[in-house]
């Protein structure tokens, strides 16, 4: 399942903040449906979008800031795929639209 059908099935999404080595990255991640985890919290699934053995996962309503030149205005990008490769951390950032 591609994060294009997370989207499609299921409105829960979180508000997660990605840092790797040249961007802050704040967006929402479409999370899987709960019947594909055994316990379907909101850690869970986030744990099982990011650990399912995909590469990349999509990101929509995304702010990127570039970490070595934060002069520059963010860039606001209405959807995003990431390589999971490059994501250094991950986290939930409270949500002012819910």
């Amino acid at each position: 399942m591609n994060s294009k059908q997370y989207e499609e099935d299921s409105k829960e999404y979180v508000k997660v903040l990605l840092t790797s080595n040249e961007y802050v990255i704040s967006g929402k991640l479409y999370l899987p449906l709960p019947s594909s985890v055994k316990n379907p919290t909101i850690e869970n699934l986030l744990f099982y979008a990011l650990n399912s053995g995909k590469k990349f996962i999509a990101l929509h309503e995304c702010i990127i800031t570039d970490k070595n030149e934060p002069e520059y205005q963010p860039e606001h990008v209405k959807y995003f795929n990431i390589n999971l490769d490059i994501v250094h951390t991950c986290r939930i950032i409270p949500d002012d639209d819910k």
